[in-house]
């Protein structure tokens, strides 16, 4: 019989912070474990607005003062450390690390031998080196440096982890490859593929009529979208190139972009320069719940990053809500997608351009793209049992 778990969770940045992948599945999965009898506490950096200490879906949350989610800093590692050890560590089964939030605790990790320690990989050091030579820029260049730092300190991390998942086939492989192979033995590497919440991304008619009413879309208009953090490294400029190339031939065409980030400014610049700007949305940061009717008021999404994602939630979640997806080609190889993925080459503004016609040409789909496997209570089914398999061995 499965007992139930007590888990503590590191998550420097949750979507009370700001929307983004990462955030969105520690979240779901944190309250996802407290819906089946866990007791979850999650552990993140100081939220604008509310207290240091609150339970919100059955989720405990401690939210460190001082810190910023933006980046990790000394006081996130010292109080980390300091709150595992004096207190959350004291009543726990399981630490689950999003990313590199729980490093902080490695240097007590033998004074907690018989608790498993997790860390969940969205991707790597190297891969954001390969994200970085894709999109060359002076920013870029001076940044790599920290990434060759992360390296060297992820290699010295996860040797300590008695498992490191990860969240998709890009991640997992890398994780296989030199330099990695060498600290990640094949016992402790495990693949969970990210989940999506089925009931709250799904095809919906009446809520793609309002919310096409809201956003002032006619019923003739074919709308593209894009939903990401407005970084340079997610393409959206590249999106934006190939929708101009196809807007020429195209006169019922309307970009739509959800979310918000650096790069916004120069993005609406860009798309004046395009001579696009009449057809294309801004609708800055927006909640979850209304990205699922965005979605399915839209006909197709366009993910043409640079940057080598784990395996993209926004995409997952379009699928789920029925519309085609245009991918950078380096990001999707399952085969189970393609019949509603589309790779392509990010910096072919003609070839992203074809894609798009093609996805747009679809019929439209009234159930979920999404394939078996990839709902986020099989997701949390997953990572409970390998939590109980571990704890299983370390008693």
């Amino acid at each position: 019989m499965s007992r139930q778990l007590r888990i503590v969770m590191f998550s420097r940045v949750l979507p009370h912070h700001a929307i983004g992948g990462m955030q969105a599945i520690a979240w779901d999965l944190a309250r996802h474990f407290a819906a089946d009898g866990s007791e979850v506490t999650i552990v993140t950096s100081q939220i604008a607005g509310y207290p240091s200490e609150f339970v919100e879906a059955g989720v405990s949350v401690r939210a460190i003062a001082g810190t910023n989610w933006r980046r990790s800093g000394r006081k996130w590692w010292h109080s980390t450390l300091q709150v595992f050890r004096e207190e959350l560590g004291l009543r726990c089964d399981i630490m689950l690390s999003v990313s590199a939030a729980g490093f902080g605790l490695l240097p007590v990790r033998q004074c907690f031998a018989t608790i498993p320690f997790i860390m969940q990989a969205h991707g790597t050091s190297v891969g954001e080196l390969v994200s970085k030579i894709r999109s060359p820029s002076l920013r870029s260049i001076i940044s790599a440096g920290n990434n060759i730092v992360w390296l060297f300190k992820d290699l010295l991390a996860y040797r300590k982890f008695d498992a490191v998942v990860g969240v998709g086939p890009v991640v997992v492989d890398r994780l296989t490859r030199f330099p990695y192979r060498s600290v990640v033995s094949k016992a402790s590497l495990v693949s969970i593929a990210n989940g999506i919440d089925a009931d709250l991304f799904r095809p919906d008619e009446d809520a793609r009529s309002v919310e096409r009413s809201v956003l002032g879309i006619t019923s003739d208009e074919r709308v593209v979208v894009s939903a990401s953090r407005l970084h340079k490294q997610k393409g959206v400029a590249l999106g934006l190139a190939a929708f101009a190339v196809l807007a020429k031939t195209r006169s019922d065409l309307r970009y739509v972009i959800a979310g918000d980030g650096p790069e916004r400014k120069s993005l609406n610049i860009y798309a004046n320069s395009l001579g696009i700007a009449d057809r294309v949305q801004f609708l800055g940061a927006i909640s979850r719940e209304r990205l699922a009717s965005i979605l399915c008021a839209c006909d197709v999404m366009v993910f043409t990053s640079t940057h080598t994602e784990g395996l993209a939630l926004n995409v997952l979640e379009a699928l789920a809500c029925g519309i085609p997806v245009v991918i950078s080609r380096h990001l999707f190889g399952q085969a189970e997608f393609r019949r509603s993925v589309l790779p392509v080459s990010p910096e072919d503004p003609g070839a992203v351009a074809d894609a798009m016609s093609q996805a747009l040409n679809m019929p439209r789909s009234v159930v979920s793209l999404l394939p078996q496997g990839y709902s986020l209570k099989e997701c949390s089914r997953a990572y409970l049992n390998l939590f109980q398999d571990l704890v299983a061995r370390l008693d």
